[in-house]
């Protein structure tokens, strides 16, 4: 019969009896008889003073559901008083170890590593007779994740925020962006739209941690990487 006795978070762990520790009890009665505090405690290892690691867990929990901790980042993680940034991260190694365990096979993937991979992807706008511009959101494995239309029509009328091309990327999350667009006018020049563009962009995935890979220009007879010619 399983103790029904509710442990205070100023308990320590120590004082709970030896079987009905976590990792006591993933031992004996296996990880499925385990709630999801219990299993997170093993991963957190320790608590903070006054609150024990499985009273940690559940507060933790209570800020992250379950459901939604994949959504959660390293500094949501880390913020939460006695969790820190050793503890987010084995949370995030746990996290990610999951999702790939449920992936679907790689080569499923569409992987994005370079320009060129990019261009594969990129065809059916290269002949549109208005601009569109789109971007690619990666993994750290440069799986794509989500290709989105962000806009249409010139850069120069669309003013496009940089917080409209990264607010994706913080949802999926992202790892790397790839940007891209199409001159209908077949001369795949970057104006100097394109360039003040690419360099604002730039400049914001350096600050969010979310580099843009590269910027590509378009046309019916080539293209222009800005990676390639080390402009922006």
């Amino acid at each position: 019969m399983q103790s029904s006795a509710k442990k205070s978070s100023k308990t320590r762990i120590k004082d709970i009896p030896f079987s009905l520790r976590p990792r006591e009890k993933l031992v004996t009665l296996g990880p499925s008889n385990l709630s999801d505090a219990e299993l997170l405690a093993i991963l957190l290892g320790t608590g903070k003073r006054g609150q024990n690691v499985v009273s940690l867990s559940e507060f933790l929990l209570r800020r992250h559901p379950l459901k939604q901790l994949g959504k959660a980042t390293l500094k949501d993680f880390a913020s939460i008083a006695g969790i820190g940034k050793t503890k987010a991260t084995r949370i995030a190694a746990a996290l990610e170890l999951g999702e790939r365990i449920f992936a679907p096979s790689s080569f499923t993937k569409v992987i994005i590593r370079s320009t060129e991979d990019a261009l594969e992807h990129l065809r059916e706008i290269a002949v549109k007779r208005q601009e569109y511009l789109i971007v690619f959101y990666l993994n750290a494995r440069y799986e794509l994740l989500q290709k989105e239309i962000v806009g249409i029509g010139s850069l120069n009328h669309l003013r496009i925020t940089a917080k409209e091309i990264f607010s994706p990327a913080l949802q999926t999350p992202s790892a790397f962006i790839l940007v891209a667009h199409n001159h209908p006018s077949g001369d795949q020049t970057p104006s100097d739209d394109d360039i003040l563009f690419t360099t604002q962009i730039h400049d914001a995935g350096k600050v969010m941690g979310i580099p843009l890979l590269d910027h590509v220009i378009v046309g019916k007879s080539g293209y222009f990487s800005f990676k390639d010619n080390k402009k922006g």
